[in-house]
């Protein structure tokens, strides 16, 4: 089972991950402009080299360790999760579900945190995490 961080590590997990996405150096890609997220990704998988795999793979390290704190950005999004969990007939549709989920959970929180712009935004995703963390560690705590 991962350890749990603590509220200092994942500020800290949370404060790096905001710095790659804000502050990747485009002048490389002069000529390239991506439509959408789709295109970006569309891009990434198809084009060995290319200058954002270094990033993309700090932002996924990064997103490894938050992965257990991240909420989920819209209620319809967690709404689709619970139906789709209502509906499995066994672990292995249950671990289907998860693994679906969890690709989009990140993707969504990369384009939710691109969109935030002011200190006060971001220190309310910290509270957000923060308050996952919390509950997380209530529960171990619980079970001991």
């Amino acid at each position: 089972m991962p350890t749990l961080l603590t509220k200092q590590e994942l500020e800290n997990h949370l404060y790096e991950f905001h710095q790659l996405l804000q502050n990747f150096d485009y002048s490389c890609i002069k000529n390239v402009t991506f439509l959408n997220l789709d295109a970006f990704f569309a891009y990434m998988e198809n084009v060995e080299g290319n200058p954002f795999e270094k990033h993309y793979e700090a932002l996924q390290k990064k997103l490894d360790a938050l992965q257990p704190y991240l909420p989920f950005v819209s209620s319809n999004r967690a709404n689709e999760f619970l139906e789709a969990l209502s509906h499995t007939q066994n672990d292995d549709e249950v671990k289907q579900i998860k693994v679906n989920y969890t690709k989009i959970l990140r993707d969504d929180f990369i384009k939710f945190s691109r969109t935030v712009t002011t200190d006060e935004g971001w220190n309310h995703v910290i509270n957000t995490c923060e308050e996952i963390r919390l509950r997380k560690e209530e529960m171990l705590l619980a079970l001991h």
